[in-house]
Parts: structure tokens; sequence; C-alpha cells
């Protein structure tokens, strides 16, 4: 085992390089994604998330068929993707969740990611786990959460920072630890800079955690 210490807005941080063997069958690990129109990778992610079906949580954000065998919730609400996160995190609180995957539905997944980043998370006892590698400034597009730890996302902001916002509050209740594991972001921010309304909460929500966080920044 390695593992290395590096500091990111001075707050530090553990990689995590290991070899992982999962030994406790025990954990009940769930998963949630919110998605509106772009719904052609979810059967793929479903399928290779390795979580069984009813542990899943799909969070529709438009009008939609529901997906066969998950659980299915529509939230048509004005834009918040925080809300949208909190509502699969209830919904995996509510059945006694230990930890839940919280996933953008543009992704590729490989060698059981997700079940890899909550064993090694259950191992070092962390708050949160990310993939490594990863793509952008934090892998935002795929965090593992331990629900005990009562986390929620800060619903004042609308659509960025949001998962910026989750990793302070992790840090500072404990370990956020980077695992090895195969997860590939296929369409990072195109949503975001393709609509100018999205663009416009992004900017507000940057001043925003930047005020909320500046002791720390």
């Amino acid at each position: 085992m390695i593992v290395t210490s590096s500091e990111y807005d001075g707050l530090a941080i553990r990689v995590v390089r290991i070899k992982i063997v999962m030994t406790d069958k025990s954990l009940n690990i769930w998963l949630t994604i919110p998605s509106g129109d772009r719904r052609q990778y979810l059967p793929e992610i479903i399928k290779e998330s390795q979580i069984p079906l009813n542990k899943i949580v799909i969070v529709h954000t438009v009008e939609s068929e529901p997906i066969e065998g998950v659980n299915n919730i529509w939230d048509l609400e004005p834009v918040n993707i925080q809300r949208w996160w909190n509502r699969g995190i209830d919904v995996a609180r509510t059945f006694g969740a230990d930890y839940i995957a919280v996933l953008n539905d543009d992704l590729r997944l490989k060698n059981n990611p997700i079940n890899k980043i909550a064993y090694e998370m259950n191992k070092l006892k962390a708050v949160l786990g990310y993939p490594l590698p990863y793509t952008g400034a934090i892998p935002g597009y795929c965090w593992v959460l331990d629900v005990k730890s009562n986390i929620r996302a800060d619903e004042n902001f609308r659509w960025w920072y949001g998962d910026d916002d989750i990793r302070m509050q992790a840090t500072i209740l404990g370990e956020v630890i980077y695992v090895p594991v195969e997860v590939n972001h296929l369409h990072p921010n195109q949503l975001t800079f393709d609509n100018k309304d999205l663009m416009e909460l992004t900017k507000a929500d940057e001043i925003l955690f930047k005020t909320k966080w500046q002791e720390y920044l």
C-alpha cells in the first residue's frame, strides 16, 4: 500500500493507490443519477455500476418515462442540481444506506468502480471518495458519500460549486480519498457551456462559494 498526501486549498487530501480487496459483503451501497434529456448512457451506467436495481435512484429532471427496475423520482421544479442530489441521497438514507454514489448521466464505468471506492472508504473510514484519475478541478461527476456523515448538498447553490462545497464539508469532518478506478466523463461541462442560463447560475454560485468558504480559500 502506498498512501501519499497532497494539499488542496489548504486542506489535506489523502490519495490512495492500492490494490482493492473487497471482503466485507455487508455494506449497503446505493447509487443516484439526476438525468434530463441525456438518457442514452443510462442503461450502460446502470449495468456497469454493479449496484442492484432496487438500490438505484434515478431523479428525472424532465418529463420522461420511468426506467424499469430502479427507483424513479420526478423533480420538475426549477434547476437545482443540489436538490436533485439530495432527493436521491434522502431515499438511500431512508433505506439505511451506508454509502451512495452520485453520478452524472454521461459516464462510462468499467471494472466495478463504485463498489471499489465504497469499500476503500469503509476501510479508511473516509466520508467522501472520488475516482482517480479524473478530469477537471475535482471529479464532481462521480463521488461516493458516507451517508451516515449526514452531509447534504447545499441547495443555496443552483448549478455549480455544490460538489466543491461537499468536498469542503467532508474535509472538515474527516478523510477524503481518491481511489484508482475506471470512470470516464464523456462530455465534461458541455451542458453548462452550451446554455447561457446555466452559465449565469455558475457565476452566482461562484460568488456564493467564495463567500461561504472565504476562511479556507
